[in-house]
Order: C-alpha cells, then sequence, then structure tokens
C-alpha cells in the first residue's frame, strides 16, 4: 500500500531525513523515537506538506511526489500534531472542509457532502457538538473533531501526527480506540506517530523505530521487540513484561538514576 523509498529531506544545511525507507502493506502502523527523530517532518514528506529532497513515495503504486495537491489530498489524509482555527466555525463546517479534495469549486460541497457530514459525527458519536464552534471545544473534542476531517476526506492512507500530544489519560485512549476502529471497519490504512510505545503496543499493527532521521527497524510483529531495540533508540535500559496478555515496556529506574 504505502512504499517509502530513500527519503532524503533537508531544512537548510540541516539533514533532517537520511535515506529513510519502509512499506506498510495495511492495519495501523506506528513511528517510534525520540523528539528530533524526523517523525513529524518525515509524515509531512508523505502527505505533501514539505517536498523531499530525494527518494519515492509510492502508494497503490502510484508516486505522489508527481501528483497535484487534489489528486493528493484524495489519497492521503494528514492531522497535524497542532492544529488552530481562529474562525468561529461550527463542528459540523470544520468536517465539512474534509470533503474539499472532491468539491467543485464553483458549486460547493453538495448534499451529499453535508450527509456523509451527518454520517462521521454519528459515527464518531460527537453529533451533539455539530453546532458548537470548535474554538469552544475540549482537547480531546477537537482531537475527535481533526479525526472526523480526515476520515471524511475518504482517503486510502490516514496519516496523524501525535494524536494524542496535550490529551489526558482517558482521551489518549479514545482517541486511538476510535482510529482503530476506523481502520478495522471501513479498511483504513493509518500511519501516526506516537511518543508512548505501550500505546504504540496495545493499538498498532507495525513498529517503525526512528532515530537521527534514519528509520533504524521496520518490525511487523510488535510481539519481537525487546529491550536491546529500546536501548538502541532512546539510550535507556528498559523492562517487558505481560499484562493481562498485553506487552508493556517500564524503564529500569536504577539504570535512570545512574544517569542524574
Amino acid at each position: 500500500m504505502l512504499n517509502i523509498e530513500n527519503i532524503n529531506f533537508n531544512y537548510g544545511k540541516n539533514k533532517i531525513l537520511n535515506d529513510c525507507s519502509f512499506k506498510l502493506d495495511s492495519g495501523i502502523g506506528c513511528i517510534l523515537g525520540p523528539n528530533g527523530a524526523g517523525k513529524s517532518t518525515i509524515l509531512k514528506c508523505i502527505s505533501g506538506i514539505v517536498p523531499v529532497k530525494s527518494g519515492s513515495i509510492i502508494i497503490d503504486g502510484e508516486k505522489t511526489t508527481q501528483m497535484n495537491y487534489k489528486d493528493r489530498s484524495r489519497l492521503i489524509s494528514y492531522s497535524p500534531q497542532e492544529f488552530s482555527i481562529n474562525f468561529p466555525y461550527t463542528v459540523f463546517e470544520v468536517v465539512l472542509m474534509g470533503r474539499n479534495p472532491h468539491v467543485n469549486f464553483l458549486r460547493g460541497p453538495s448534499k451529499k457532502d453535508e450527509q456523509k457530514v451527518t454520517e462521521i459525527l454519528k459515527l464518531l458519536k460527537i453529533s451533539h457538538l455539530k453546532d458548537k464552534e470548535f474554538i469552544s471545544l475540549s482537547g480531546g473534542q477537537k482531537r475527535l473533531v481533526m479525526v472526523a476531517t480526515a476520515l471524511i476526506q475518504d482517503a486510502k492512507l490516514m496519516i496523524f501526527d501525535e494524536p494524542t500530544s496535550f490529551l489526558d489519560y482517558k482521551n489518549q485512549y479514545l482517541v486511538l480506540s476510535v482510529i482503530e476502529k476506523i481502520s478495522k471497519e471501513m479498511d483504513k490504512t493509518v500511519l501516526l506517530s506516537l511518543h508512548d510505545p505501550n500505546l504504540a503496543f496495545l493499538f498498532c499493527d507495525n513498529l517503525f523505530l526512528m532515530k537521527n532521521g534514519k528509520i533504524l527497524s521496520e518490525i511487523a510483529d510488535k510481539n519481537s521487540v525487546c529491550p536491546e531495540n529500546f536501548q538502541e533508540l532512546y539510550g535507556i535500559n528498559t523492562k517487558f513484561a505481560d499484562i493481562f496478555g498485553q506487552k508493556v515496556v517500564l524503564p529500569d529506574k536504577d539504570y535512570l538514576k545512574t544517569m542524574i
């Protein structure tokens, strides 16, 4: 489905991505890595927000780097880590904007587009928010609205940059549960970035470990992750355990004390 081949990207003279390559066939793929690894940058490159210096991004056999904005937006939806809407748009209006890649500029959204908004809001159980101003919502509500906006775009690949950032404990799990439901029930391929490996273990199928602008490992079976992977990735010792059949990872506190 998604094939990334030798992507390179610079900010000025600073090399941010260095020959990054990985594949994601289906399900939910997660990029894990420390701050400054290049996670947000590679997601922006894949979505077309910033151009790659070299390399290929291929979705279902099509090179997206050669597409115009509208065609690419029909293949890829992108939800940024931070979002700001300063105008008093309602939730309904914000989600409707997600249909822009499919809308005739002169005619505007159709009744069918508006019906899709109603269906998506109902699916995500946020119909009660449709007339509220987006800027008045809580962090968790805003994130669900952005998930709805990405979903209504009806793209083959959905990208979320740290969808749990700034969310409390409950809403982190709620948002990822919604994304997981969408991926499974609507057969959507999802690529996201996270900071918490335990959330990745719980909700994601494939893991991509990233550091210093490079993909260190592609892990198709998340249960095969070992402490050595995380030592290389984060530079700390970790301990793994199975709790109620679920893999979890914790930092080695004794090791952390030696770093202070």
